[in-house]
């Protein structure tokens, strides 16, 4: 089972309308951004992520030609930032809604994204009250007609063998 962080926007008018906008986000390992860091930051809109993993890189390959790096050391520092992107990627994701006002309002375990948003959706709901129903009579049993009734199919007597 995996834990979702919920994050819900700042309030602004509509509980309902905040429980909609809802973003549940994985506590678990960000293999985006272990495999293909630089595009999974982009994709998801950190800037500043970004703007200092190029900079970290940057530094690699001013210190590369500088000093002469071997290819071990490269790639372990290629693996290292990306162990450290996939490990705490989502965390970074949370953080950036929690700059813009969101704040964390539940966390829900489930097996998957849909069923977390069903689970999240279910207690989050339960507090409000329920749509009122409109009842309708029911339809009044329609009226027999006195007599004999028409006899239907191939047999001529209605209770008969």
């Amino acid at each position: 089972m995996a834990f979702y962080t919920v994050m819900t926007p700042p309030p602004e008018g509509d509980r309902r309308e905040e429980i909609e906008q809802a973003r549940l986000i994985p506590e678990s390992f960000a293999w985006g951004a272990f495999l293909i860091p630089g595009l999974w930051l982009l994709g998801k809109r950190l800037w500043l992520a970004t703007l200092l993993v190029v900079l970290v890189w940057a530094v690699v390959i001013y210190l590369n030609s500088r000093f002469g790096l071997h290819a071990t050391a490269l790639g372990l520092i290629h693996w290292l930032i990306a162990l450290f992107l996939g490990v705490e990627g989502n965390n970074l994701v949370a953080s950036k809604l929690a700059r813009k006002g969101w704040r964390a309002s539940d966390v829900v375990e489930a097996r998957n994204l849909a069923e977390a948003e069903r689970r999240y959706f279910e207690r989050a709901l339960a507090g409000e009250a329920a749509l009122p129903r409109v009842e309708t009579a029911p339809a009044a049993p329609a009226a027999r007609p006195s007599g004999p009734l028409p006899i239907i199919g191939l047999f001529p007597e209605a209770q008969g063998r």
